[in-house]
């Protein structure tokens, strides 16, 4: 039976030039293309304000990663988890208000006897009646 490699690291995104993938270029295109527009729309020392911050935005989002994983995910994850409803299954019960005192027994103290003699232990007695039938 002929063998066939198998393919592995299937989950690297494909590279499109040197270490920019798919997902990184349109991030950059798409700052680059609402710079363009942001130009022609505020005055000058606006458009350099907000275009410097969007593009350091997609420049973030293309680039980072937070333990392997991409900024977005983490943020669409921090995000379906605040909207989302959460289920807590540990409930505290309540204690009755207000507090009821447990009464205790009192130790009552051992008075001194004379020294109780040894016994031979049960287990000995069934030993020896059990030898001696």
């Amino acid at each position: 039976m002929e063998q066939y490699p198998i393919p592995q690291f299937i989950e690297s995104e494909s590279k499109i030039a040197f270490f920019i993938s798919f997902r990184q270029f349109f991030y950059l295109v798409g700052a680059g293309v609402a710079c363009f527009f942001l130009y022609f729309i505020l005055p000058r020392f606006l458009f350099f304000i907000l275009g410097g911050t969007i593009f350091i935005g997609a420049a973030i989002l293309a680039f980072g990663t937070v333990n392997g994983t991409p900024i977005l995910d983490m943020i669409l994850g921090a995000i379906g988890f605040s909207l989302h409803g959460k289920d807590y299954t540990w409930k505290k019960k309540e204690s009755p208000y207000p507090f009821k005192p447990i009464s205790r027994t009192q130790i009552k103290k051992i008075e001194t006897a004379p020294v109780l003699q040894a016994q031979t232990s049960h287990l000995k007695r069934t030993k020896t009646a059990i030898d001696t039938k």
